[in-house]
């Protein structure tokens, strides 16, 4: 026998062999079961039906319930898992009641909301809320009072009546003085509410006059077959820049005069301004009733002579305070009260300019 070169073996190389894989690999799923090994477990088992041919015919399963969907019917065709099962259930069994387990959606809350989330925003919306009326107290009241606003709508049906028949019929009314609010030890608080005492300015007359006299000038418009929509706007701005004009012209006097500590608001001085149209809705009326013209100037003349002697005698208190009333009043010399004296009866007079171009409708 012959050998084998230097440097070779007698043996053969050994044969190739491909690397084989070192995971595991999850089994397949099981076919599903025939009828004669279905059970009531099985989603298969269901009724079939044998044709004549002799196949056999499988029903479709039943549709499930959407939520049951979610967990049963994908438990139970999901490939088993090896040891991933048992640690699944046992953090559903151990998760809190109500959340579901983990990935569970909480229905009805909004994603990423909580409890602690909802209340710290229903706080925070509070805090603002609250912060907002105390600004709007502190800021817009000082212009419009709105407490003050609210005790002068504050009336009664016998208030109202005698209200009414003081600014007609203001001759043998007394006393004219205004009646004071005293706090339990005795102490002054403020003016009495109109519904206390027949003596106080109130905002629901002259409101109440103020539209019907925009409306009793549309209908004296319509029956002179010129009524137009604009003739309620119109009446209602002339009547309200009159109102205007004459509280601005009574705080400027007050500034010019020096009164201080009257004791009237700019409010109740816009419901003395408005008392006028009780008169004028007097004056308009009967010249709509075809009085005559002679009728009509006497009314018109005696319902300014009352609202000149009401506006006397009730504003009489604003320029010239009672020291009683008020300690903090200072003694008027003789030259004062003439000039105050001087300017309420040119407010009194002045009732005849307001009062008779708002008559003419």
């Amino acid at each position: 026998m012959s050998q084998p070169p230097y440097g070779m073996s007698s043996r053969s190389p050994p044969p190739l062999q491909h690397p084989k894989p070192t995971h595991i690999a999850y089994p397949p799923p099981e076919p599903p079961r025939t009828p004669a090994q279905s059970t009531d477990s099985s989603p298969y088992s269901h009724p079939q039906r044998i044709s004549q041919d002799g196949y056999v015919r499988y029903s479709s399963p039943a549709v499930a319930d959407p939520m049951e969907g979610s967990t049963s019917g994908f438990n139970a065709y999901a490939p088993p898992s090896h040891g991933k099962q048992p640690q699944m259930q046992a953090r559903q069994a151990y998760a809190p009641e109500g959340q579901g387990g983990y990935g569970a959606p909480n229905y009805g809350q909004w994603p990423g909301m909580n409890d602690a989330t909802t209340q710290m925003g229903v706080q925070f919306g509070k805090s603002a809320v609250a912060a907002g009326q105390e600004y709007m107290e502190k800021n817009f009241t000082r212009f419009l009072p709105l407490q003050l606003i609210k005790v002068s709508f504050s009336v009664t049906n016998l208030y109202v009546l005698n209200k009414l028949r003081l600014v007609l019929f203001p001759w043998r009314h007394k006393p004219w003085s205004r009646q004071t609010r005293r706090t339990v030890d005795g102490a002054v608080e403020g003016w009495a509410a109109p519904r206390d005492d027949i003596n106080a300015p109130d905002l629901y007359i002259p409101t109440m006059a103020l539209v019907t006299y925009t409306l009793l000038a549309a209908l004296a418009s319509g029956l002179q077959s010129r009524f137009h929509p604009e003739v309620l706007g119109v009446s209602f701005s002339k009547a309200l820049a009159v109102v205007i004009t004459e509280f601005c012209a009574i705080k400027l006097g007050c500034y010019l005069l020096d009164v201080r500590n009257s004791g009237a608001s700019g409010v109740e001085l816009i419901g003395y301004g408005g008392y006028k149209f009780v008169g004028i809705i007097i004056t308009v009326l009967s010249s709509l009733l075809g009085m005559g013209r002679m009728v009509t100037i006497g009314v018109f003349v005696y319902v300014f002579g009352a609202n000149a002697f009401f506006l006397l005698r009730s504003l009489k208190y604003v320029l010239l305070p009672d020291a009683s009333v008020s300690s903090s009043v200072a003694t008027l010399s003789h030259a004062q009260r003439s000039r105050r004296i001087q300017f309420l009866f040119f407010v009194a007079v002045a009732q005849v300019l307001w009062m008779g171009w708002l008559s003419r409708v």
